[in-house]
This record gives structure tokens, sequence and C-alpha cells, in this order.
């Protein structure tokens, strides 16, 4: 490893000039003459040898220097590839406008596709999850997994080195809690996903909604002139075992687009915890093990229909309905400074929640002309209801587990969470020839309800307790305007300008404390892009944007939730939103090896603390913003692609974070983190039936937040293979193989030191079968959603 760090330094500082003779230029444009950005032009030398390579700016140009001589040109565009055919350079070359379609032909090359693994662009990585082996046959949330750059631990989705990120589901935020997002992530079979990009700054187009970034999943949508089926199931062994089936079916003809899937199956776990809180006179020390069932279900469906020649109208639904139970018995030890037993503390929790998601979008696409002026808009309809209950009970015991009279606890907490959304949002893209402008607005309206009832059950008949239960009601309104503007300066110089103001209007009421918060605030979100290409080799970018973090509904509302006499959480009405700063420096060699050194700043730094008290032993759980943070990190990765038969993409990280406290309840602390990964994917076979995958990543022992975390490791490996006609998939994984993702988290809260060692038994077996049919032949096509930012934050 270290000589591979010691190549890549020296190779990351290597800058080949070449002299120039000749210019090779076009613009590409797809079949509604809106410019491709990002589209390749590349030039190969006899024997297929690399020469010259560049991207399509903002109007889709694209300009390559050359020396005289006969070379083979390929234009491809999100990894297909659309022209593939010989020119003779002795002059300047204009190819003109080209227009790419959804099945083309271009001086009589017939397009093939030959999708990339991975691709990178100036503001995001874009993953092709078709092609992976790892993921196949999994869900969304394995798919994540295998990922480059993206970590998935503890049903906690980041970027790694930069922390959480928000989840779109095609360009739409998803507003859900961690949990529930995770469950909804395992209803979606990977085999139903195209790609996920990982965007790590944002245009002002976007929300200025999630601190680290967006991940953005887009699913398979409608192929032009085809249909398309596939069915699929999966069995996945772990201490339980669990298994899904799911359908898949893509119509387009002539004017007219149809999308259909489901997914129904069955997930268990078993997950198990160590806790222990380091009072002055006493050692606490938790044990846990859960096991949980969670019924899915997942339903989409869309249509698109071409209205006019300019105008295409569609409609997409998506659902999504679950019902999780988990039970489980934690026992607390309490140990004297001696490790003598003083005494017991034993519970017995059953948990059950229905979370159920119904989404609706309605996207009208305008094309003004043939130039690529357009006007998109969006309505966008948001419903959420999760219906959950807990039935808890307990004793306290003397170090002989009898029961101690008095200490008897029981109680009933039920809790309908509502919330609904309606959104309204509007895009322009006008591109002329000195630059690429786009502006648009939104506006939404959220309105949640949590109605907590809380049962006294200790005489064995529930009695309400009015002074825990509770009605909270919020309403949040929120309107955005956006400009942007994209410049190409020179042949080397391409700058790009964004500016996003966001005004926010909210107001909270707890009818039990009869108690009103209202917050009216406006911000603004500016990015700002710098690239310049020095030559076809070699790119360099300088990237800022800010963001925001608002806090998730539940945090807002103020009721309180006792689990036990010696735990409770809080809600915060005053929470404030988070501000962050984020300013990256990279650079690309050769569209394959990106290095990036990146600072992050974070204002008023919130999230939900464990509070304990050392006189009392009672843990109070509650968010706040007690912090400025600061983190400053260089990360590096390269997709090694040299042999056809081999696609590897590997990388580290490595960051300094600082958290400067403004309370006495968490301490001050910074310190260092680091992550090295390897992710291949193998073709063993000349006839390409068989497929081998190899996923592995290193967590190095260091800080992240307030938290220190040890060392973790993970190893997933997979074995695809493909027959009849290259139609039927069948796919082994075993997952988490070294069974190491147990890492020893501890922090230190009012002073006292706390220990978390979780292990979810995610070493796993898995078995994928999927079949395929119908006419696959032609690429697929994708539309974005409207309503991207209010989903995240549900409960």
């Amino acid at each position: 490893m270290n000589r591979i760090i010691l190549v890549s330094v020296l190779f990351l500082f290597q800058i080949n000039v070449f002299a120039q003779q000749y210019l090779v230029k076009g613009k590409i444009i797809n079949q509604n003459k809106t410019p491709l950005e990002f589209a390749t032009a590349t030039l190969l030398k006899a024997d297929k040898i690399l020469y010259k390579q560049t991207s399509t700016d903002s109007l889709g140009n694209f300009i390559l220097n050359t020396e005289k001589g006969n070379y083979r040109l390929i234009i491809e565009q999100f990894g297909t590839e659309f022209s593939n055919k010989e020119i003779i350079v002795n002059q300047d070359l204009d190819l003109g406008i080209i227009e790419v379609k959804e099945l083309v032909q271009l001086d009589g090359v017939t397009v093939k596709s030959r999708k990339k693994l991975v691709e990178q662009k100036v503001d995001r990585l874009v993953f092709n999850v078709e092609n992976s082996v790892v993921a196949t046959g999994g869900t969304a949330l394995d798919a994540l997994k295998s990922t480059p750059t993206v970590r998935v631990q503890n049903e906690t989705i980041s970027i790694v080195g930069k922390g959480e990120v928000l989840v779109m589901i095609d360009d739409r935020l998803n507003k859900m809690t961690q949990e529930d997002l995770v469950a909804f992530l395992r209803s979606i079979p990977a085999d139903n996903i195209k790609s996920i990009e990982v965007i790590t700054t944002p245009p002002a187009k976007y929300e200025a909604e999630g601190n680290s970034g967006l991940i953005n999943i887009k699913l398979k949508t409608a192929k032009a002139n085809s249909w398309t089926a596939n069915l699929g199931t999966t069995y996945t062994q772990r201490s339980y075992a669990s298994g899904n089936i799911n359908g898949l079916f893509i119509y387009n003809y002539n004017k007219l687009s149809l999308q259909a899937s489901i997914n129904k199956g069955t997930e268990q776990f078993r997950t198990t915890s160590d806790n222990r809180i380091y009072y002055p006179n006493e050692v606490w020390k938790q044990d846990i093990a859960t096991k949980s069932k969670t019924d899915l279900l997942s339903i989409g469906f869309g249509t698109d229909y071409k209205l006019t020649e300019n105008w295409t109208s569609g409609v997409k639904y998506l659902g999504s309905f679950n019902d999780r139970n988990s039970a489980n018995n934690p026992l607390t030890t309490r140990y004297n400074t001696a490790g003598e037993i003083n005494s017991y503390v034993f519970s017995n929790v059953h948990a059950q929640n229905k979370p159920q998601m119904n989404s609706v979008n309605w996207n009208n696409v305008f094309n003004l002309n043939n130039e690529g002026k357009n006007i998109t808009v969006d309505l966008d309809y948001f419903d959420y209801q999760k219906d959950d209950s807990r039935v808890f009970s307990g004793n306290e015991m003397d170090n002989q587990k009898r029961n101690i009279p008095g200490t008897y606890f029981a109680a009933i907490n039920s809790n309908l969470n509502q919330l609904r959304n309606y959104s309204a949002k509007t895009d322009v893209s006008i591109p002329y020839s000195w630059a690429n402008i786009s502006f648009g607005g939104k506006g939404f309206y959220t309105k949640t309800k949590n109605n907590l009832t809380v049962f006294d059950n200790e005489t064995g008949t529930p009695i309400l307790d009015v002074n825990y239960s509770n009605i909270f009601t919020y309403k949040e309104y929120n309107e955005a305007i956006y400009f942007s503007a994209n410049k190409k300066i020179s042949e080397k110089w391409e700058t790009q300008i964004g500016l996003r103001t966001e005004a926010t209007q909210t107001e909270g009421y707890s009818e039990n404390l009869d108690q009103t918060n209202k917050n009216n605030y406006i911000k603004l979100f500016p990015t700002a892009y710098v690239t310049y290409n020095a030559n076809d080799n070699n790119s360099y970018s300088l990237n800022y944007s800010r963001r925001i973090r608002r806090p998730d509904f539940d945090y807002l509302n103020p009721f309180v939730i006792r689990t036990s006499p010696f735990y409770y959480s809080e809600g915060n009405p005053f929470l404030k939103p988070s501000i962050i700063d984020n300013l990256q420096f990279s650079y690309i060699r050769n569209q394959k090896w990106v290095n990036n050194i990146y600072f992050s700043q974070v204002s008023d730094f919130g999230q939900e603390l464990a509070i304990i008290d050392p006189e009392t032993n009672i843990t109070k759980s509650t968010p706040i913003n007690y912090a400025d943070t600061y983190q400053i990190g260089l990360s590096t990765y390269y997709n090694f692609n040299k042999y056809s038969w081999w696609n590897s993409f590997m990388g580290f990280n490595l960051n300094y974070q600082n958290v400067k406290s403004r309370t006495n309840l968490i301490a001050s602390v910074d310190g260092y983190n680091g992550y090295i990964y390897t992710n291949n994917d193998f073709t063993v076979n000349p006839s390409k039936t068989l497929f081998m995958g190899l996923n592995y990543g290193l967590q190095l022992p260091g800080r992240y937040q307030v938290f220190n975390i040890s060392t973790l490791n993970i190893l997933d490996v997979s074995v695809k293979f493909l027959a009849l006609k290259k139609n039927l998939s069948i796919t082994l994984t075993g997952e988490d193989l070294l069974n190491a993702q147990k890492p020893l988290i501890s922090y230190y809260s009012n002073g006292i030191k706390n220990t978390m060692k979780n292990y979810g038994y995610s070493r796993a077996f898995r078995i994928a079968l999927s079949y395929k049919f119908g006419n696959q032949s032609v690429k697929s096509k994708e539309r974005n959603f409207g309503n991207e930012e209010e989903r995240n934050r549900a409960n």
C-alpha cells in the first residue's frame, strides 16, 4: 500500500504537454436538441492506444488538439457509445452538430452499448449499478455499499470522510429518518437501479439541503421503441433468513412510455449491543439482543406522453408500505468500583411501526426551440404516515436478581405521525453561444402532526397519562429562487457561478404545553466552479458551495418520551438549522485519477446527544446546537481499467476534524480519521458469462465528530453467472466475510465516558436469480422529479 501511495503522489504531479497542430471539434446534442454536457470524445491511435480525450462543455462543444495522422474517434455519453469511426487529420476538422438519438447510426456504424462502471464528472461521480457484480441481486442499500466513496454503517449513509448525506430517488429527497430510509432502500431491488450519483458539490439548481452533498439513485425507466421485463428473487441467510420477489416492466413506443415495478419481501435481523457508562462510583453495562422482522412492499408506476413535438408530460408514482416488529430484553448490570455487582435493571420491550409513503409527481417539459431552450415544470404531492407503538416493562433487581419492591415500571407508548407535502417547481434552461443560463424557482408547504398517547400500565390496566401524552402540529413554508451561468472563457478555462435564495417560515404548536414556536429566516446559498484544462489529460478545478441542514421534523417536537426510569428523550423546538461552507480543490488525470483537497466548516452544528446526569444516573436524549466544527482532508481514488477483464476502483481518505463545543455538556475535541477501500469487478471468461466482484474497506482508528471509533474491516465477494443467452442471471454473494464490522465507539457526555459496541450480524450468504426478456437493444431515457428537499426530514 505504501508503494501504491508513493506512485500515486508522483503521478499526481506529472503534467504532460504535447505540441498541437490541428483542431478536431464538434457539438453534441440529443434528440430534443439539448446540448449534452460531459459527453466524452476520444481519439485512439493504432492498436487502440488512447491518444486524446476530452469532455463536452455545457453547450455540448468539444475540442481536441492533435497532430497530423489517422485516428479512431469514439463519442460516448453516460457510458453509451454513439459514434465509432476512422478519421484522417491533416487540417483543422469541424464535425459540426452530432445529434444523439436513442437508436442511432452514424456513418454506417451501428450504436453498441459500452457501459463504464464509474464515470467522473465535474461535480459528481456516477456509479453504473447495472455493471456491478457485487450489487447484483441485492437491494438499493447493497448498491450503495458497493458505490465508490460511499459508506453505509449502522444504518447511516455517508460520503467517506465527509459525513452523512441526503439520499434522493430520481432527484427527489426522501423525508424519512435514517431507520425508515434504510428500510425503504431495502425494498428497492438493485436490478431496478440504473446508476447512483455521488454529488459532492450540487449546483444552484438543487436544493441547498444536505451538509456533505447528495446521493441520487436513478431508477431504470422506459427505453425507446422497445419493451423489457425482469423477474427476480433473492434469498439471504444471516442469523435469520430473508427473501424477496420483484418484477420490473418498461415499455416505450412512439409517443408513449410506461414503467411499472413491484417488490415484496421479508427482512429479518439480529443485532446485539454492549453499552457502558462509567459513572464516578459505578459502571453500568447494558446488553441488548434484538430480533426484528420487516415485511416490505414497494410499488412504482410511471407514464410519459409526448403531447406535441415540443411538449412532453408524465406522471410518476412511488409507494412504500412496511410493517416492522421487534423485541428485546435489555439487561443493565451495575458494578461498583471493585468490579462487584450492585444490582440489575431488567426490561422487556416490544415495538411495532408501520411506515407508509405515497409520492406522486407530474412533470412537464416544454422545448422552446432546437437550440436546447426548455422549461420544466414539476408538481409534487408527498404523503407519509407512521403508526408506531412500544410496550415496555421492567424491574430493578438486587445482585441476586431478586425484584426490588416499588421499582416495577410499565407503559405503552403509541404515536401516529402524519406528514403531507405539496410542492411546485419551475426550471428554465437557455443556452447561448456566450454562456449557458439557467434559472427557476420552487415553493412548498409541509404540515406534520404527531399524536403521542402514553398509558401507565403498572397495574395491568392501561391508564392515560396526560402529563406525557402530546399532540404536536408543525407547519413549514419554503420559497426559493436560483440563477446559474456557465461560461467557457477559453479553450482551457471554464467557470460556473450560481446563487440560490431560500426563505423559510415555520410554526410548531404543542397542544399539551399550549406552546407555539415560530421561525422566519432567509438564507443565501452561493456556488462557484472554476475549471482549468491544462491539456487533454490533466484538469484542475476549484469549487465552493454553501449548504444548509434543517432539523428533522420530530426533533422540533418538545414532548418527552420515557422508556425506563433512567432514560427519556425530549425534542427541542428552538433547534436551529446548521450552515455549511464547503471548499474543494480537485486534480483529475485522464478521467481516471481524482485527487481532492477539501475544507468544510459548519456553524451551529446540531445533533441528538445523550446527556447523562451523574447524580441521578438518568440519561436524556435531546437534539441541540452545541458546536461549530471544521475539517480539512485529502482524498484520492483511481479507476484502473487497463485490462478488459478487470475494472478496479481504489482510494483512500484522510482528514482532520475539530469540534469546538459551545456547551459544558460536551467537551471540545479534535482528531484524525482514515479510510482505505478497493472495489473490483472481474470478467472471468471470454464469452462474458462468468463474473466476479470483490469489495474491501478498512476503517482506521480515529475520531469522527465527538466519537472515537476503532478499526473495522468490510469484505464482500460475489460470483455472477449468465445463462440462457445471457437472459438468466445467477449471483452468489458473501457479505462481511471477515465478520469484522464491530467497531468500539466511545465519547464523553457531561464528563462521563460512554462506550458502544454494536453488531448487526451482517455476515451473510445471498443467492439471487433474475430473468429478463423483451427488446433491450437501446439505452433508457430519464427524467427528474420536482419535490427534492422536504422528504428527508420526516420521522
